[in-house]
């Protein structure tokens, strides 16, 4: 009897203590992440000297180093480091694979570069705002490479992708560009916003005959009946981007679709036209309601 009081004993003041350190790293958790978020608001904040302060505490007591490094690499970044910075993240990227916010730091930190790739050798010298982003060999070539094979493996991450097609974009590659975004539909199927950026890329490309069914799948998209304002936010846009497509499909020789038919065409400017007006209008006191009365070739009235 009183061994197996004994053993019972033993059991509960076992689970007692496990008990009471599972609560203790539960606290120390939850201690942790607010102390966190208070480091990344005193950044975004300029209070540099209150995020160090934190910083250090947090690696007395931190279980996740890479997230106190992480935390370095952002005040490194805020001081001009941008060569510290760089160095830290790779070491994060290279201890933990699993590390996610330091490869995300990294590649904004190439692809903030003026620079799209390093001199090979002797050259045009640098302005004094590239010579920051040369000495820390930072590119956005490199931060395209990165973005790459991190999407590779996060390849849920609809951000990234955009971000991605958005960097293409800018240096006119659009078939890359294209290509990214098409993950991005593929994650986001009926986000219109995404939709629109698609759409607006192929414009962009020069596939008015692509980009005028995209248009029109995104206002479909977009609008709902019953909306006091049927044009708002992405369907708005999508109308502006369709109307803009008119007169080139009109140029068109001979289209063998029936929605590039001249008579729909028309037909369907009409309506266009009539919808943003409408827009505008309800919108009460909207900016640039003259200039759009004027683009879509209204009165005198877009003068008052």
């Amino acid at each position: 009897m009183a061994r197996s009081a004994l053993k019972d004993a033993d059991k509960l003041s076992n689970a007692a203590i496990f008990d009471e350190l599972r609560e203790t790293r539960v606290k120390q958790d939850r201690l942790w992440d607010s102390m966190e978020q208070v480091v990344l608001a005193a950044v975004k904040c300029g209070r540099l000297e209150l995020a160090e302060i934190l910083s250090y505490r947090l690696t007395h007591f931190s279980s996740t180093p890479h997230r106190v490094a992480y935390l370095r690499g952002l005040l490194l970044e805020c001081k001009g480091n941008l060569a510290g910075a760089r160095e830290l993240y790779e070491q994060c990227l290279n201890h933990d694979e699993t590390d996610v916010n330091s490869p995300k730091r990294l590649i904004a930190l190439h692809l903030s570069s003026p620079l799209f790739e390093l001199p090979s050798g002797k050259g045009t010298l640098p302005s004094p705002a590239q010579q920051s982003y040369l000495t820390a060999s930072l590119s956005r070539q490199k931060g395209i490479s990165l973005l790459t094979q991190y999407l590779d493996t996060h390849y849920a991450d609809l951000s990234g992708w955009l971000t991605l097609s958005t960097h293409y974009t800018s240096l006119a590659l659009y078939p890359q560009a294209l290509t990214a975004l098409s993950h991005a539909v593929i994650l986001a199927p009926h986000d219109p916003w995404v939709a629109l950026k698609f759409a607006e890329t192929i414009y962009t490309a020069g596939e008015v005959h692509m980009v005028w069914k995209e248009y029109l799948r995104v206002a479909e998209m977009s609008t709902e009946e019953g909306d006091e304002v049927p044009l708002k936010g992405a369907a708005r846009r999508t109308a502006m981007g369709a109307k803009l497509c008119i007169p080139r499909l009109r140029s068109l020789a001979a289209p063998a679709d029936p929605l590039l038919a001249p008579a729909k065409l028309d037909e369907m400017d009409l309506l266009l036209s009539r919808l943003l007006l409408d827009a505008y209008t309800k919108m009460g006191g909207a900016v640039g309601l003259g200039i759009v009365r004027r683009w879509l070739g209204g009165t005198g009235e877009a003068a008052k």
